[in-house]
């Protein structure tokens, strides 16, 4: 079964150098939708935004897949 590894930015870049085992893209893909909602519900932004892309890698270092997320959050003024 091939490796991707899944590297973040979120205003710091954090290259994976373990990567998973999975079965296929399709799991890849499935994987970074699970890692995003995680690193979004951790996140605290002062400034009412929060962007986060995970780049997935094979085996090769071929990037194979971009998942970014934006959450704006703004305040309703009456």
């Amino acid at each position: 079964m091939p490796r991707y590894f899944f590297d973040t930015h979120d205003g710091h870049a954090l290259q994976d150098d373990v990567g998973l085992v999975l079965t296929d893209l399709s799991r890849a893909r499935a994987e970074v939708q699970r890692a995003l909602s995680e690193m979004v519900a951790r996140e605290r932004s002062h400034t009412g935004a929060i962007q986060i892309r995970v780049d997935v890698r094979d085996e090769s270092g071929d990037r194979i897949l971009t998942a970014t997320l934006l959450a704006v959050i703004e305040e309703a003024f009456r």
